[in-house]
């Protein structure tokens, strides 16, 4: 029984992430002052650290898990079944973020690279998002040569095989 089981994205953004190193920080120092407090804000901070989202491959059973992860060892998410497994493609989105004051407003608009693995014509499950493409192609290639599968480029327009996988055996 084949099942592939990987990290696709963190949970709390990176800034919320430096918090939770902060409040560790604190709550150690805090442990000594107060210990319910220093235990409280040990807690949240363990709990932004551990929370991720995975995805869970059973390739034999033909089945995906996609939760969220807590503390390692909680999950939360949806099951599915698929046929087999495509390909993972990455496609382009555009993001735009207004930023509001009491004087002026700004829209920010950028470009992210999405990435996906494809089961089927309709299901589909999001892997990660970056505003690199070559860190997004870093990430997939270790789920592509789990899964046996190519990576396809679908952001100049028409689809180009970037990574192939290695020879079916």
């Amino acid at each position: 029984m084949k099942v592939v089981n990987f990290k696709t994205s963190s949970y709390f953004s990176a800034t919320a992430v430096i918090f939770a190193v902060i409040l560790l920080l604190v709550g150690l120092i805090a442990l000594f002052a107060n210990l319910v407090v220093g235990l409280i804000v040990l807690a949240i901070g363990v709990v932004i650290l551990t929370t991720h989202q995975r995805l869970e491959i059973d390739l034999q059973n033909k089945t995906y898990y996609d939760y969220v992860s807590f503390l390692g060892f909680l999950k939360q998410g949806e099951r599915g079944r698929f046929d087999t497994v495509q390909y993972l493609f990455i496609k382009t989105n555009r993001v735009s973020q207004t930023v509001n004051s009491r004087v002026s407003s700004m829209t920010v608009t950028k470009m992210v690279f999405d990435g996906y693995l494809k089961f089927s014509d309709e299901d589909k499950i999001h892997i990660a998002a970056r505003d690199n493409k070559d860190k997004l192609v870093k990430k997939l290639q270790g789920i592509s040569n789990q899964l046996n599968i190519q990576i396809i480029d679908y952001t100049q327009g028409e689809p180009v095989v970037i990574y192939p996988a290695r020879e079916r055996t």
